[in-house]
């Protein structure tokens, strides 16, 4: 998976194409990507407003910090992939914890 590809053009495109289906997962989140192709975005799902915008923003409900090798892993697997990656220490998270077991539904938008 395309880390930049995912943050900058295919999940903000599925958030164009399916605004109530991203407001069903509610919530703020901010990435923290590093390795390869990483870098920091912040991503509002609410009824609000939908959008990913690129950097930091401090008032996240949800922050995870993950290496680009385990983006995909933690993107596409279902909720037990996020208690997986942080008890192996592979994923940080700062925030609500229920959010992070939602992570996975922005790529099945």
């Amino acid at each position: 998976m395309n880390v930049q590809r995912f943050f900058n053009e295919d999940l903000p495109a599925a958030l164009r194409r399916n605004p109530a289906g991203a407001a069903e997962i509610g919530g703020t989140y901010q990435f923290r990507i590093s390795g390869p192709g990483g870098g920091e975005w912040w991503v509002e799902v609410t009824r609000a407003k939908t959008g990913v915008w690129a950097g930091y923003w401090p008032g996240a409900q949800c922050e995870l910090a993950i290496d680009s090798a385990d983006f995909k892993s933690l993107v596409t697997g279902d909720s037990s992939t996020a208690d997986a990656l942080t008890t192996a220490g592979r994923l940080v998270v700062m925030g609500s914890r229920t959010l992070v077991a939602r992570v996975g539904l922005l790529s099945q938008l």
